[in-house]
């Protein structure tokens, strides 16, 4: 896809007036670009129009409390339509339980995994989209910040890092019915030296 794309241009002011709506007290501006970086991920993959519009609005749904959500994606299916809807929803991590409390991030991530074995093509590419983002911002904070940094921003430990991206690439390689499986070698390498940057730096400590 090339040139000017009025749903996107709609889905990403759609994303900052919803997901920004939501930050979290003191977010920077990555977690509110968030969304436009995962978009040119996918971009940059070829990935269809309704990919990279469900790309930037699953941000908006996955930050979402529940009592927040069906009136959200009523208004995702009317002005992107059913199927961007869809694929959005599939690629969501379930990050909070029904009564709006987030989730412990082992259990979350346990059955986010499930999800990916079975999740459509397109959800998969919005994942995995996702992750390069979140790898490439963590790396980048990791050599500015120290290992310190992960602490600040996530509730998971090195180890508990390291099993998510193993956990999540043997998934992902399975996956022999996903058209776009070059963008595993992008995240391979990117979890990679994440993995070793967090063993070195928790040497040095």
């Amino acid at each position: 896809m090339t040139g000017y794309s009025d749903r996107i241009n709609h889905a990403l002011a759609f994303a900052a007036k919803y997901h920004g709506a939501v930050a979290p007290v003191g977010a920077g501006m990555d977690y509110l670009a968030h969304p436009a970086n995962v978009a040119i991920i996918l971009a940059r993959y070829d990935c269809d129009q309704i990919t990279i519009v469900a790309g930037i609005l699953h941000h908006v749904l996955e930050e979402a409390l529940p009592d927040q959500r069906p009136e959200l994606e009523r208004k995702i299916a009317d002005k992107f339509g059913p199927v961007v809807l869809a694929v959005a929803k599939d690629a969501l991590e379930p990050k909070f339980d029904r009564r709006g409390g987030e989730r412990a991030w082992q259990a979350r991530k346990q059955e986010y995994l499930t999800q990916l074995a079975i999740a459509e093509p397109r959800a998969l590419d919005i994942c995995v989209a996702d992750e390069i983002h979140v790898c490439g911002s963590t790396m980048t904070a990791l050599r500015r910040l120290g290992v310190e940094y992960l602490r600040t921003v996530s509730r998971a430990g090195s180890e508990q890092t390291i099993w998510w991206y193993r956990s999540m690439l043997e998934i992902l390689t399975a996956r022999s019915d996903w058209p776009q499986r070059e963008m595993v070698s992008e995240l391979r390498l990117m979890s990679a030296d994440l993995v070793r940057s967090l063993r070195q730096r928790e040497v040095d400590l």
